[in-house]
C-alpha cells in the first residue's frame, strides 16, 4: 500500500523452479465516510436478519409449547448448557458496545 492510497495485491504460486503470477489486483482506498456507511449498512442488515430469526424462533417455540410442552423443555435442556449463559451475556455486551459505536 502506498501513501497515496493506491495498493496492489498479487497472488503468486511458488513452483519448485519458478514463481507464477496468478492474479494481480490494483486497489484505491475509499474515503473513510464511505467505508463507515458501508459498515453501518451491513451491520443494520445483519441486525434485522437476527431480529427476524429470533422472532421466528420464538414463534416456533410457542407453537411447540402449545403442542408438546415436554418436547420444548427437552430441547431447551439440550441446547442450553452451562457455558451458553456466559456466551449469551458476552454476545449481548458486544452487541450493545457495537451499537453504541455505530450510532
Amino acid at each position: 500500500m502506498e501513501s497515496e492510497g493506491i495498493g496492489r495485491l498479487d497472488f503468486i504460486e511458488n513452483m519448485e523452479y519458478k514463481f507464477i503470477e496468478i492474479v494481480t489486483l490494483d486497489f484505491i482506498a475509499n474515503p473513510e465516510d464511505l467505508v463507515k456507511q458501508n459498515v453501518i449498512y451491513r451491520y443494520n442488515i445483519l441486525k434485522a436478519k437476527m431480529l427476524f430469526l429470533q422472532s421466528r424462533l420464538e414463534d416456533i417455540s410457542n407453537l411447540i409449547k402449545l403442542k408438546n410442552p415436554s418436547l420444548l423443555l427437552q430441547i431447551q435442556r439440550n441446547t442450553i448448557g452451562p457455558n451458553s449463559a456466559s456466551l449469551r451475556s458476552a454476545a449481548a455486551n458486544k452487541s450493545a458496545n457495537t451499537s453504541k459505536f455505530l450510532k
